[in-house]
């Protein structure tokens, strides 16, 4: 395979690949393993609604991921940026599907369900504490950078942590402003079927938007971490205090995108 074909495949066989799985057409085996994991009865009135849901959801969030992937070789020359852009492109387009995916209001007069619902019903401790546990890591490792006396301290400017810092505050609030916005979604009186399908879906959104995000702070602070480490020579034990940071990074990162994002977590049973 010559290198303009390998970096072909390298390009394009990740977004094709994330299209023809998010289009892929929705089966009823596929509905009947979303409503088993959130605790959904399946009836003429909400298989219906949970197809509607689950390929909208896929195509949206499919298409974001490709077209983050793509825009990393336009815009950027580094290889570790097509990962970064394909979550920022796959959250935005979760982001996107959000808009339409409530159920529609029943007919005649409407009432509001009396029930509290918050967005930490649905959400694991991780996505609570994630993004402080991400500063600090981020902050101790950038205080090891800067303590040690050897450090080349011009590989690494103070506008790429800032720059990576702006990038995990603006994941958090597109994290904290999302779920809350899925939860304080107009919530009136339903069928006790269709209720069951609006719950599963909030449920279900609120883990993919959470853990998209956090893996999205977890890459930028790899890329802080990354450069802080290529940029420093230093000994026992700054050297392996900053290496287990930055795998332990890795490892939240992969948690976050292949754990919360694809654990169903339905909400408690909230008596009426």
């Amino acid at each position: 395979m010559s290198p303009m074909t390998a970096r072909l495949v390298e390009l394009l066989l990740p977004p094709i690949l994330a299209l023809l799985i998010g289009f892929r057409p929705v089966s009823g085996r596929r509905v009947a393993r979303f409503a088993a994991e959130y605790d959904i009865a399946l009836t003429s009135g909400t298989q219906p609604i949970l197809s509607v849901y689950l390929a909208r959801t896929s195509r949206w969030r499919a298409a974001g991921g490709a077209i983050g992937w793509l825009a990393a070789s336009a815009f950027t020359s580094g290889s570790g940026y097509h990962y970064f852009l394909g979550v920022a492109g796959y959250l935005a387009g979760a982001l996107a599907a959000e808009i339409g995916t409530s159920l529609p209001m029943p007919e005649g007069r409407r009432r509001a369900a009396l029930m509290v619902r918050k967005p930490g019903e649905r959400l694991t401790w991780w996505a609570h504490w994630g993004p402080v546990l991400i500063v600090t890591a981020l902050g101790v490792h950038t205080w090891l950078y800067q303590v040690w006396p050897k450090a080349g301290h011009t590989k690494v400017a103070p506008s790429q942590i800032i720059l990576d810092l702006a990038g995990i505050g603006l994941a958090t609030a597109v994290m904290w402003l999302s779920c809350r916005f899925i939860v304080m979604r107009p919530w009136p009186v339903r069928s006790l079927d269709l209720d069951a399908a609006d719950d599963g879906i909030r449920a279900s959104s609120l883990q993919t938007i959470a853990g998209a995000s956090l893996a999205l702070m977890c890459l930028a602070t790899l890329d802080a971490m990354w450069a802080m480490l290529l940029d420093l020579d230093a000994p026992e034990p700054f050297n392996w205090v900053m290496s287990v940071l930055g795998f332990a990074m890795v490892l939240a990162a992969l948690y976050s995108w292949f754990g919360i994002r694809t654990r169903p977590r339905p909400a408690p049973k909230v008596p009426v």
